[in-house]
């Protein structure tokens, strides 16, 4: 069915036929609980020059209740912008539009770990590497320690450096060898001032060589957890018939997820190696900011349910969505002109994970023609959570769920289409306007024996909780 077609069937609240339905069964192993799921996984990951716009202040309620709705989170402040910020001690926070450099200094700082503690996030705060003034990093880091060393998760260093060349940063041979002594001695520096700091890197962007390897091998005893990035799709792709091209289709491919999972595999045995543990710190559907239509409709909340999933399966410390606040990105909600915040799919795929990312991770199999995928959790509480997608946008799926546990409740992310960017909630509820939100519909679910049965629209997703 045309995504057109089914547009129109969803916002018309039309229902599939019996005919379009097709049956899938889920087994979830109680009895080998695995990995426990941190509980700062969820995280957002902004472009540190966002600090001189008025966002992050402790009397900012609505941003801070955004947050807070998820839990104990990580926030990262990063992105290209950390090597376009100098820090100056006592300069208010400014921002050259000519040149794009932004300047930070204490009163910054002040307003930033102020709204972490409002939040109880902690943070991971990048810090300008290629502008080559580790003194000045140094003097950063020891005031976000002095004021607010209870909200620091780690320093990042530098942000991208294998693809400074790109950014006219560095020469065009820059390499991996270069980098190296150069992050080295800038971390002397760093550590010199703030003995017993926790350091982050190298966050490189994701390319086909072993950059990250490379980095993290180099660096061992230096840095304390190995960050890098990924992006599902390429904002820059301009073929159709790649597999990198940004499209609804692409994004959910059972091929595009197992191709990201496999980098996140790859990096977390090379930080391992390296004797760091591993956060994917700057992710998200499409690159170079996301594409209007996909990043910031319900499609990217789909994906986004299972991504999170399945980068926890794998032992990361954690994930943080990239934020550069615009309408039409990839945001998990923007700043609107008027003032406040508007909420974007994304963000209720972070809702959901909130909920059942919680507690020790279970083996879940799935068998089923459509494009479904099942996680579950154990969580202290003792109940048993299964996550199920269903990703295929033609036909409804009929669960058939064997937990040995049959009483419980289902919540669901719903939304109006696949491209439907405003009506999207989750366990029947959006966020208010105030940026509050707490689920208000569940279902109750029986089952027999130690089966249960879940239907599943078309491009839908629930959590069903058993008791």
């Amino acid at each position: 069915m045309p995504i057109f077609f089914r547009s129109i069937a969803f916002c018309c609240g039309l229902t599939l036929t019996a005919a379009e339905s097709v049956p899938a069964t889920i087994v979830v192993d109680a009895t080998k609980p695995g990995l426990t799921i941190p509980a700062d996984f969820l995280g957002i990951s902004y472009e540190k020059n966002a600090l001189v716009e008025p966002h992050f202040r402790a009397a900012n309620s609505e941003l801070i209740h955004l947050h807070r709705n998820l839990g104990p989170g990580t926030l990262r402040l990063g992105g290209n912008k950390v090597e376009l910020t100098r820090w100056q001690t006592d300069a208010p926070a400014s921002l050259d539009k000519a040149t794009g450099l932004a300047v930070i200094g204490r009163t910054t700082l002040d307003d930033l770990y102020g709204f972490l503690k409002a939040t109880d996030w902690k943070c991971v705060h990048g810090i300008n590497l290629a502008g080559n003034q580790p003194e000045a990093s140094a003097d950063e880091a020891a005031y976000a320690l002095k004021i607010g060393a209870a909200s620091v998760l780690a320093f990042e260093v530098g942000n991208e450096p294998n693809l400074y060349n790109n950014h006219d940063l560095r020469k065009k041979d820059y390499d991996c060898g270069q980098y190296l002594p150069e992050a080295a001695k800038a971390i002397k520096v760093i550590r010199a001032r703030n003995p017993g700091i926790i350091l982050a890197g190298p966050a490189t962007a994701r390319r086909t060589d072993h950059w990250f390897e490379d980095a993290v091998a180099g660096l061992k005893g230096q840095l304390t957890i190995g960050t890098s990035h990924l992006y599902a799709l390429s904002g820059g792709s301009t073929n159709p018939k790649s597999a990198n091209f940004p499209s609804i289709e692409n994004l959910l491919l059972p091929a595009t997820m197992a191709k990201d999972v496999a980098m996140v595999d790859e990096h977390l045995a090379a930080a391992k190696a390296a004797g760091m543990r591993y956060r994917l710190a700057e992710c998200n559907s499409i690159s170079n900011g996301g594409r209007a239509g996909i990043s910031d409709a319900f499609v990217a909340a789909l994906w986004a349910t299972d991504f999170l999933f399945s980068v926890a399966e794998r032992g990361a410390d954690g994930i943080n969505f990239h934020c550069n606040l615009k309408p039409g990105s990839y945001s998990p909600f923007f700043a609107r002109k008027s003032g406040g915040y508007q909420v974007q799919p994304l963000y209720y795929a972070m809702l959901l994970f909130r909920e059942a990312g919680r507690g020790r991770i279970l083996p879940a199999t799935v068998k089923s023609e459509a494009n479904m995928t099942a996680h579950a959790t154990i969580g202290t509480d003792g109940k048993l959570r299964v996550v199920l997608t269903n990703k295929d946008l033609a036909r409804e799926i009929i669960a058939h769920v064997s937990t040995g546990r049959t009483q419980g409740t289902i919540a669901r992310l719903l939304a109006p289409s696949i491209d439907a960017k405003i009506g999207v909630t989750f366990a029947g509820a959006s966020t208010a306007n105030d940026g509050k939100w707490s689920a208000m519909k569940t279902e109750p679910v029986a089952g027999s024996g130690s089966d249960l049965t879940v239907r599943l629209p078309a491009g839908s997703a629930a959590v069903v909780t058993l008791e």
